[in-house]
């Protein structure tokens, strides 16, 4: 009785050491995943686009991925930062809120830098040079804007460059959440002509809309940009997207891309936003 009584203190003494043992840290607890999850975030460059947009930003013919001259440098730019690219499909005018609410860190979806948009967001170095022109029917009475005045209805996108300027001119204007939309809209008949970047104007009536439809030139539409933004608050990564597309620049890949697409040279353009909008 005495030995199984000594049996029982001895045992009950091991526990405690070994509990005491475990509490000053002699047995390792197990190693968070926490950091690992938190450094494979900050190598995600959240990206909003509107994959409407030819050729700029859409999706492939299966629609798994996405394409385009815009997609083509997100990607670059991702890469020379290493950074793996999370693409989210929004709105246009979904955009800027996106960027305001931190949901994601970069929008791509051919938006021109301006001003007033500048107010609300920041912009990266532009990586691409436009400016606005007009698709009509081969055989339309269009053949300048003030042939657009006269009261009848012009397809634009909701929120872009070309719907503030139908605005300003008076135009009477259909409004479409896609710049595929106006493509589809002038194709059914729907309206006579539409409002669209140069570059998307002339890929479309050189491919799709050959012989079909024609471009008329938009003579007081000024030199635009196209660049990424940012939260007002990320200086951060606007700088870092800087660098990269100097970089891409520098190397010659932004010209490899643009020759891809475009068939031609990427022009020399500022190298800041502020610089191409002429603000500090």
């Amino acid at each position: 009785m005495k030995l199984w009584k000594k049996g029982l203190l001895f045992a009950s003494a091991g526990l405690l050491a070994a509990g005491m043992l475990s509490g000053c840290g002699g047995t390792k607890p197990a190693a968070s995943s926490a950091p690992a999850a938190s450094a494979q975030k900050a190598n995600v460059l959240k990206v909003a686009t509107n994959a409407t947009y030819v050729p700029f930003e859409f999706k492939t013919k299966d629609g798994k991925d996405y394409t385009g001259y815009e997609i083509d440098v997100v990607r670059a730019v991702a890469k020379e930062m290493g950074k793996e690219v999370e693409f989210r499909n929004i709105a246009f005018d979904g955009l800027i809120p996106s960027l305001q609410s931190k949901e994601v860190d970069m929008s791509a979806s051919g938006m021109t830098a301006t001003k007033e948009r500048a107010q609300k967001i920041l912009f990266a170095a532009p990586f691409y040079q436009t400016k606005l022109a007009v698709v009509t029917t081969a055989d339309s009475n269009i053949h300048s804007v003030q042939d657009m005045l006269d009261g009848q209805e012009i397809a634009v996108q909701v929120g872009t460059t070309a719907a503030y300027y139908a605005q300003d001119k008076g135009m009477k204007t259909r409004n479409f959440d896609h710049s595929s939309d106006i493509v589809l809209e002038l194709k059914a008949g729907g309206a006579k002509a539409g409002i669209l970047d140069k570059p998307a104007a002339d890929y479309f009536v050189a491919t799709d809309g050959k012989d079909k439809f024609r471009v008329v030139d938009v003579p007081d539409s000024k030199i635009q940009y196209f660049a990424f933004g940012f939260n007002k608050e990320n200086k951060k990564l606007q700088a870092e997207v800087n660098k990269a597309i100097a970089d891409l620049k520098q190397k010659g890949t932004l010209n490899e891309l643009h020759e891809k697409w475009f068939k031609t040279p990427v022009p020399d353009m500022p190298s800041t936003a502020e610089e191409a909008l002429g603000i500090k």
